[in-house]
């Protein structure tokens, strides 16, 4: 039988500032956008981020970049805890039972912005070449402390996102449809239930008595 899960809030719970993660996915998929850019126009392109509404684009051209959906992935949520195991600070190896992870789709608009349609198409064309090369997030790309070391945080296009979808949403923007796609990441947000570490047996003795 699995030992009772309890809510743990000392500091002995890993990672618990992983309620940063949506925040510093946003701000790591906006640097990776922008270094991408930079590679593929030679010239650094401003990457604005939250609700693209026209007032915050003072300078064009720009890239918008806004997380419009977190879809919660239940269908690939386990049932059951799930052993975990770490290494400390002091290089001690502790083992407990955590409860399963709610894995996470971070949907994003990406947005082109310039004074001219063909810049715009160019623009936008640059951002999707820069994520294409950028498949995965992970290791020095990752920004922020919610993240794991071996975090990969998976950058894919949303091939199901409909045109009415899109109206619908420039026009709650006030905004005319513009040339734009979206992405998603893939996360997953830790459960803070946690059993007690686990006593593994490191030796055992004998004695016989007469």
């Amino acid at each position: 039988m699995l030992p009772m899960l309890r809510s743990r809030n000392d500091d002995a719970v890993p990672r618990v500032t992983q309620h940063r993660i949506l925040r510093q996915t946003s701000e790591t998929l906006s640097t990776a956008l922008e270094d991408g850019v930079r590679a593929v126009l030679g010239r650094t392109i401003q990457v604005v981020t939250g609700p693209p509404l026209r007032e915050k684009f003072t300078r064009l051209p720009a890239l918008g970049l806004y997380l419009y959906r977190v879809a919660v992935l239940a269908d690939r949520r386990e049932s059951m805890p799930t052993l975990v195991c770490r290494i400390d600070e002091t290089a001690d190896i502790r083992e407990f039972y955590q409860d399963p992870a709610m894995p996470l789709g971070l949907d994003y608009l990406v947005s082109a912005w310039a004074d001219e349609d063909a810049e715009q198409q160019e623009l936008l064309g640059a951002a999707m070449r820069a994520l294409l090369g950028t498949p995965v997030l992970e290791g020095a790309l990752l920004e922020g402390d919610g993240f794991d070391p071996d975090e990969r945080i998976s950058v894919r296009p949303v091939e199901d996102v409909s045109v009415e979808f899109l109206m619908s949403l420039w026009r709650g923007f006030g905004e005319q449809l513009r040339p734009s796609v979206a992405y998603r990441c893939r996360v997953a947000l830790q459960s803070p239930r946690r059993s007690p570490d686990l006593q593994r047996v490191t030796g055992k003795s004998i004695r016989i008595e007469q």
